[in-house]
């Protein structure tokens, strides 16, 4: 009983995580951040954290922020409001540009690798009124060849034509590839090493002080891009230039230290009451926004028949967003936390100084990957059950590395958008009202059917008599105490007593969900119609259950252990996640599809299959603790007899 009251207290410190980047949220195999993991973890265990929620150490001095707050005029009054609103927003613009990318890369590719059929790409639109077809260069070809010379009444326009030989050509593919590894690993480790920096920044100067750093490198990411798009032929490494884009965006904490800071933000502005909801907000408004992005980008292009016309309103989006972080949002931290902060950070830094200073070359080499520190939470430990026969327990550590393997699919997104466009002559209109209904299938399974599942089929609370709840050998001079404290219990909280221990659930939903991914990826790779993969892209979605079920297992498993900074362990798993989804998987997969892709580049798909295999494996070996198990069994057996 005191170990649950314990863990439930304790609750992930959101200022310092990393999430998932934007297309994770689009993707059935993108992974879900830690506040998702919490959401889902209140879903399947509702009562587990009520008591812990009646003692907060922090509450006073919250109630005495909020009140001087309210005494602002409400243009300087910091709240939630502020980023909830710009929040969809931005993700639309962000979302918008995830398809239209594969092509812009794909056209710089080409017009340096082969230049000869980068210019032979032309559209030509009858000016008569009264045809409303368009005839395709490959139309204009045949009857030059045939001898009609110019079709009358057409005037030629210098845009795309509506199949683009590009996507097809191996060496461009390889090409597109390779730049986008590139980019996404120099993204990835810069991003892992620099965003506890930023967000220990954002502690001492400010939270909107961070975001609007953070907001500076994406607009020069942005500008990098429009210049490369014109001047690639005149600038230093033709397309390689694009990486100024991400060192840059990378060094200045880039996305994952946004979504940090905007958790900072929200949990400044609200109470311990209300950031539950406020964070689900948070986690709707970025489903809503990553929903419509791919559709009202290809709707864009289709109206302004250009690629780039996304990007410009993606760049005007961004900047609207950081004149409103510059100049408008109020700051949400006080200036006592900061100068807190401040006097921590420089006695850290004295500290660290001495230590650097007396330290040989292998403890400075050590200390050069301290960004790696968090994952010694994931160390197995010598299990007490048995003194006889000492053994360690590795569950975390599986755990893990099933998350490992899991997160890496992310690294694979960009060359399936590749293969789609290859293979089914895809535009990225058409990438963006797919990944429209892949999202969307993603937030209704998170939505509807992952809630309906767990109400239907997670084992129902059972009300215990008083009889059951006292012990079976007891003295007669504490009965009586004993009979009024369980009353006293199950007045005050009954949902602990009745709850069964529901950490086999969620073990059973991360199998479940990863079987489901196995199935989807294979199918994927099989398949050779659009309709037929988009559809399996939309079965994918619903093993997106899988991170928040693990990460709730994991919570549990290393509360069980004594571990009590639940942020902790959230901080080692977004190191994992940055380091599969943003560095290693980007170069595996990025290697893979360079070396298949002239011969059989379905390949990603069944390394996909492969990599998730490998996480069931993992996953298989975990095994529940033996105190929880036997809670479990003691609702089922008194459950049984009262029946």
């Amino acid at each position: 009983m005191s170990r649950s009251r314990h863990s439930s207290s304790v609750r992930p410190d959101f200022s310092r995580s990393t999430t998932t980047t934007g297309n994770n949220l689009l993707l059935p195999d993108g992974p879900v951040s830690e506040e998702s993991a919490q959401l889902i973890h209140e879903l399947v265990h509702p009562h587990r954290r009520r008591e812990g929620a009646l003692i907060d150490t922090d509450s006073i001095e919250e109630e005495e922020e909020l009140k001087y707050r309210k005494q602002l005029p409400w243009w300087k009054r910091p709240s939630p409001v502020w980023l909830l609103a710009l929040l969809p927003i931005t993700s639309i613009a962000m979302s918008a540009t995830l398809a239209p990318k594969v092509e812009i890369y794909t056209d710089l590719a080409c017009a340096q690798h082969k230049p000869e059929i980068a210019d032979n790409r032309t559209r030509f639109i009858p000016s008569s009124p009264l045809s409303a077809s368009i005839v395709t260069a490959s139309n204009y070809s045949t009857a030059s060849h045939n001898g009609g010379g110019e079709l009358p009444g057409v005037i030629e326009i210098p845009t795309k034509n509506l199949s683009n030989p590009c996507k097809t050509d191996p060496v461009v593919q390889a090409a597109v590839a390779e730049l986008a590894a590139v980019m996404t690993a120099c993204m990835g480790i810069l991003s892992c090493i620099t965003t506890g920096w930023w967000t220990s920044f954002s502690d001492r100067h400010g939270r909107t002080a961070a975001l609007g750093i953070s907001v500076f490198g994406i607009l020069i990411t942005d500008a990098n891009f429009i210049l490369v798009y014109y001047l690639s032929q005149s600038l230093p490494g033709g397309y390689w230039f694009l990486i100024l884009g991400p060192l840059v965006e990378g060094s200045m904490g880039g996305f994952t230290t946004a979504i940090a800071t905007i958790h900072a933000y929200l949990a400044d502005t609200t109470t311990s009451a209300s950031r539950s909801r406020t964070f689900s907000m948070n986690l709707g408004l970025l489903f809503i926004g990553f929903a419509l992005g791919p559709t009202l980008g290809g709707l864009l292009i289709r109206f302004t028949q250009q690629t780039m016309s996304v990007f410009y309103v993606a760049a005007l989006v961004h900047l609207m967003y950081a004149f409103m972080i510059w100049f408008i949002v109020p700051e949400s931290n006080s200036k006592r936390k900061m100068q807190l902060a401040k006097a921590k950070y420089r006695e850290e830094l004295l500290v660290s100084r001495r230590v650097r200073e007396g330290a040989g070359i292998l403890l400075r080499i050590k200390w050069l990957f301290s960004f790696l520190t968090p994952l010694a939470v994931f160390n197995p430990i010598r299990a007490s059950e048995n003194s006889l026969k000492p053994r360690r327990d590795w569950n975390l550590a599986l755990l893990a590395f099933s998350y490992a393997f899991t997160v890496s699919v992310v690294g694979s997104v960009t060359y399936k958008f590749q293969y789609a466009a290859a293979a089914f002559d895809w535009s990225s209109e058409t990438l963006g009202y797919w990944l429209s209904l892949v999202g969307a299938a993603r937030a209704f399974h998170l939505a509807v059917i992952l809630p309906l599942c767990i109400k239907l089929f997670k084992r129902k609370p059972r009300q215990f008599s008083s009889e059951e709840s006292e012990p079976l050998i007891s003295s007669p001079s504490n009965t009586t105490a004993s009979t009024s404290s369980s009353s006293d219990i199950r007045s005050d909280s009954p949902s602990r007593l009745l709850e069964p221990h529901s950490s086999a659930f969620d073990l059973g939903l991360a199998r479940i969900s990863l079987s489901v991914e196995i199935v989807a990826y294979l199918l994927m790779g099989l398949v050779t119609t659009p309709m037929a993969f988009t559809l399996f892209g939309m079965l994918g979605a619903l093993g997106s259950g899988f991170s928040p079920a693990l990460q709730s297992v994991a919570l549990e498993m290393y509360t069980e252990r004594g571990g009590t900074e639940s942020g902790r362990l959230f901080g080692a798993l977004s190191v994992i996640q940055a380091l599969s989804s943003q560095i290693i998987g980007p170069a595996m997969y990025g290697l893979v599809y360079m070396k298949t892709v002239a011969v059989f580049p379905r390949t990603i798909f069944f390394v996909s299959v492969g990599s998730t295999v490998i996480s069931f494996m993992f996953l298989s070996f975990v095994r529940l603790p033996r105190n929880s198990v036997g809670r479990s069994t003691l609702v089922d057996e008194t459950s049984g007899e009262r029946e």
